[in-house]
């Protein structure tokens, strides 16, 4: 990943400096699209007052205001006049500009803008925190009253008052502020020459610092201006755990990551693209989408930038594009696109998660085709085509919204607040698999599924798959979630992630049309179909004992024959003891003559089977559900056939 993102930076700094490739974007609407603004804090020497003004963002106004961000670690002092926060703005940024400046008209204005307007708490004071905008003079607040305990939380109590204090002042909602600027007399500084001078002296200084060791660049081997202190913006490597230090002594951790000026330079660009043009969600996790080039002629940051804007909405379709259609066509138009440039490259895929100054990288994904994406979304297509076939069209269309990459994300039980990290590494492991064209593991995939029907069915909260009880039943949740699961079986085995049954000679068991016709297209093997007919005959009671239960406005569980299903799986044992309760179930509710072809076929192929028995517990539990699903969701049709008459007259 490294030496991608060096090549990508090289490309970028050919036709352009490491200041302009510093630059830091910001959404310039909101997440209701509402308009952003730049707030500029004014700050007026005639008349020793404090104005505040918003301009409407546009792309062009982290150019103009020269937004780079957070500079260096956590701990490392600011002195840049444009933040997303105000913090820095009401405290150390022009005590700490003054430092950095020349002996200029700017620095005297500064100077007096300081005494004017900041609060000198005393030497003994932490430089972050030792000068503060008085708030007693210009805000008409007592400092000593909205004082916390510490410096850190008075700061970060202030920052936030004066932030809805311009809100309010504005008629604008917080969220609705883009950047803070500071101005001085109407003026930005950010604008002086003054100010970019020492912006790009600094960023050259940062550049050449040279270590006293002899050190060698980890990427070209230059001995020339190395350093091992690496200034990007997205830090996604370690540099204080002794355990990854050489010889596991932190005084030789500069062995490790070592970059020649050069190279530090296309390492920063490269991060600050990244983090700009690359940044995306998947199912919720950022991730960063890191093109490496194989082969193309003349690339160029032009082209660097296109395919760019290419990749994002490819990778970002989990979240950004509502159907399957569209997530086809999409894909196929830019990838067309990129075959016409005559591009050859792979992608790495970073989830990751931001802690402070640091990035945790929770998965790398290297080395992945983007052609991976049009394979996914024929999949998703192709069942979504099946299941219109049988199930009604308002619960796939449910589906349809729905299928995407983030669908995925849902099939995994997740425990939210004090989820584990193990329940993060199967999800990310599923992607992985996925996104590699490599085959997941069967156990772990029904194990999964099985876990998410047992969350809806004994009411488990705070998971990532619990339903909202006030919006709906316990019983319409669960069928729904059962639908989801045999949707995603489907995907995986039309996708080829998963290996699916044999299939049969389904015609001998003289079933009717459709349930032989979807065991056809399911390609149930024999042990499957059997517990999926054994399935179909739990659904028709359990509407059976709805239907009644409706009738008599009586509360509590719809469909007590789901309570003769074990949750904790369906072993041999517990398969042959429910099979055996079915036709009492059946002669009780009055329907045994609806469905004797369908018991008696169930029953040939699990006395057939059930001495070889190759299904294991969660997988028997999975097929039995998938058999109830059907029989409960199933398109409603009056038809005649082999002499039987289906149910469906009754739902």
């Amino acid at each position: 990943m490294l030496e991608a993102m060096i090549d990508i930076g090289d490309i970028l700094l050919k036709d352009s400096d490491i200041v302009t490739e510093s630059i830091k974007k910001v959404p310039i609407e909101t997440k209701q699209q509402k308009k952003r603004y730049t707030v500029k804090i004014n700050f007026d020497l005639e008349n020793e007052k404090i104005y505040f003004e918003n301009e409407e963002m546009d792309e062009n106004s982290v150019v103009k205001y020269l937004h780079l961000g957070h500079q260096g670690g956590a701990n490392k002092l600011q002195w840049f006049v444009t933040y997303e926060r105000c913090n820095n703005l009401i405290s150390q940024s022009l005590p700490n500009l003054v430092q950095e400046l020349e002996e200029c008209e700017l620095k005297n204005t500064i100077e007096q803008v300081i005494g004017t307007f900041f609060l000198d708490r005393g030497e003994d004071i932490n430089i972050r925190y030792r000068y503060i905008i008085d708030v007693e003079r210009f805000f008409n607040w007592d400092f000593d009253k909205i004082k916390k305990e510490n410096d850190k939380k008075t700061f970060e109590f202030i920052s936030h008052e004066i932030t809805k204090y311009c809100a309010k002042e504005l008629e604008i909602k917080t969220d609705q502020i883009g950047l803070f600027t500071l101005c001085i007399n109407g003026k930005a500084i950010s604008e002086a020459k003054e100010y970019i001078n020492s912006v790009e002296k600094s960023m050259q200084k940062e550049e050449t610092e040279v270590s006293e060791k002899e050190l060698s660049c980890s990427v070209c081997g230059s001995v020339n201006n190395c350093t091992s202190k690496i200034d990007i913006s997205t830090k996604f490597y370690t540099t204080n755990l002794n355990i990854f230090a050489h010889k596991m002594n932190q005084k030789n951790y500069d062995k490790n990551l070592v970059l020649c000026d050069i190279c530090h330079k296309k390492f920063k660009a490269a991060s600050r693209f990244l983090e700009n043009e690359l940044h995306t969600k998947i199912a919720g996790y950022d991730v960063y989408i890191i093109p490496h080039v194989i082969y193309g002629k003349n690339l160029n940051a032009k082209k660097v930038r296109h395919m760019a804007e290419i990749i994002n909405p490819i990778a970002g379709s989990g979240e950004s594009l509502n159907t399957v259609a569209n997530y086809r066509s999409e894909v196929e138009k830019r990838l067309a696109f990129l075959n016409e440039e005559k591009f050859i490259f792979l992608l790495n895929i970073m989830f990751f998660r931001k802690v402070q100054a640091s990035t945790k990288i929770q998965k790398l994904i290297q080395d992945v085709n983007p052609s991976v994406f049009s394979v996914l979304s024929d999949a998703f297509y192709d069942s979504l085509n099946l299941f219109y076939k049988y199930y009604t069209e308002m619960l796939v269309d449910n589906l349809d919204k729905r299928a995407n990459l983030k669908f995925i994300y849902y099939m995994h039980p997740i425990k939210l607040k004090e989820g584990s990290p193990t329940q993060f590494h199967n999800v990310l492991h599923t992607y992985e698999n996925i996104l590699n064209r490599k085959a997941l593991h069967k156990d772990v995939v029904f194990s999964n599924l099985v876990d998410i029907l047992t969350i809806i069915w004994r009411e488990k909260e705070g998971y990532n798959v619990s339903f909202n009880s006030l919006q709906i039943n316990k019983q319409k949740a669960f069928d729904f979630k059962i639908l989801d699961c045999m949707y995603y079986v489907n995907f995986l085995e039309r996708f080829g992630a998963l290996k699916g049954g044999e299939g049969m000679d389904i015609e001998k068991l003289n079933l009717n049309n459709d349930i032989t016709s979807y065991i056809k297209e399911m390609g149930y093997n024999e042990q499957q179909t059997s517990l999926f007919l054994l399935g179909v005959l739990i659904g028709a009671i359990g509407r059976e004992q709805s239907n009644r239960q409706r009738e008599k406005a009586q509360e509590g569980t719809y469909k007590p024959i789901l309570n003769k299903i074990n949750f904790n799986g369906m072993d041999r044992y517990r398969i042959m003891k429910l099979s055996n309760q079915i036709p009492s179930k059946l002669r009780h509710e009055k329907i045994q003559q609806y469905y004797e072809g369908i018991y008696s076929a169930h029953k040939y192929l699990l006395d057939k089977n059930i001495q070889n028995w190759k299904l294991n517990k969660d997988e028997s539990l999975f097929y039995l559900l998938s058999g109830y699903g059907y029989q409960t969701m199933k398109k409603k049709t009056d038809k005649v056939n082999d002499g039987e008459v289906e149910n469906n007259d009754k739902e």
